[in-house]
């Protein structure tokens, strides 16, 4: 990956969450009344969690680590070498998870899950946003 597909990735992540701070979320009656709510939800978490599936790839390579065979082996590998806290597979591995889920089994998505994540687990997005950009030991888009 490229400085300025780092660079794209990190300004994408840092918007949607933003947007999605932005739903309505009162509750989940206000959030399933229109239901550009769940598209929108939907479409800015699949998109954040690509891109943190992205980022952990980057720094598994800018470590020189074995390169991963699924989304999850990411957070293995990481949590391995030490650049993710213990218990961090268990933590954001659903995540990663919901992600292939929206992907692959897009008309059978429960809209109170989508808005669970939005209401309640949105932080840890934040969370691993952080976690990950800590492990690249300076600058992401620096290819170093």
């Amino acid at each position: 990956m490229t400085a300025d597909e780092a660079d794209a990735r990190l300004a994408l992540l840092r918007d949607n969450l933003e947007k999605l701070d932005r739903i309505p979320q009162a509750s989940y009656e206000e959030f399933a009344q229109d239901f550009r709510n769940l598209d929108s939800a939907l479409h800015r978490i699949q998109t954040t969690i690509q891109a943190l599936i992205d980022l952990g790839s980057m720094v598994i390579a800018r470590r020189g680590l074995a390169a991963p065979a699924t989304s999850r082996d990411i957070l293995e590998r990481l949590e391995a070498a030490g650049v993710l806290p213990a218990g961090s597979t268990t933590r954001f591995g659903p995540m990663f998870a919901f992600r292939n889920r929206v992907v692959h089994l897009y008309d059978r998505i429960d809209p109170r899950i989508v808005y669970r994540l939005l209401h309640e687990e949105r932080s840890e997005l934040r969370a691993l946003l952080d976690l990950l950009l800590a492990g690249f030991d300076g600058d992401p888009a620096d290819p170093a």
